[in-house]
């Protein structure tokens, strides 16, 4: 095959493109390094970082096609690796919206909500209220105050299986 596009293309671009024993067997060796990282992303899934050093991987394979020199290779390899850092892993965040706001959860959402008595707290007395359809222990956060069945007060704090109300 080398023999028929040498009479159909000048020689010195058969000679560039197709005697690169050294080029390829480099080229070769990166696009193993970048298949390999490819195959830890998929088995670490989430992470962003092995698919970076892929892409590192594949411009060095591309770099390997135009240079010998192994300075340059790495060099490459490691400007692509860190550039896919700073891009890949936000942009593939934005893109899977994971990059939103933290939402309280839990007992950590009841934090500020209503609720009504249901089972008189006092001082020292545990009750009972309703927040949103749930039954939750409460103590008052003010020792010297009441709060009586049919009262609407407000969640300031959960502590363990309580929630710490104070009256509205």
């Amino acid at each position: 095959m080398i023999e028929f596009l040498q009479h159909i293309l000048p020689t010195a671009i058969v000679k560039t493109f197709f005697h690169l024993p050294f080029r390829e067997t480099t080229m070769y060796w990166w696009l193993l390094v970048a298949f390999f990282f490819l195959i830890m992303e998929m088995g670490h899934p989430g992470l962003f970082y092995f698919l970076s050093f892929f892409f590192g991987g594949l411009a060095a394979a591309a770099a390997s096609f135009l240079t010998e020199s192994s300075t340059i290779q790495i060099i490459v390899f490691f400007t692509a690796t860190t550039l896919a850092l700073c891009f890949l892993r936000p942009w593939v965040l934005w893109l899977s919206g994971k990059n939103r706001p933290a939402q309280q959860t839990n007992f950590y959402a009841l934090k500020g909500k209503r609720a009504v008595v249901t089972q008189d707290i006092a001082n020292e007395k545990p009750g009972l209220v309703t927040i949103g359809g749930q039954v939750w222990a409460a103590r008052i956060i003010h020792h010297d105050d009441k709060a009586l069945i049919g009262d609407v007060v407000e969640v300031v704090d959960v502590r363990g299986a309580h929630v710490v109300v104070k009256k509205i």
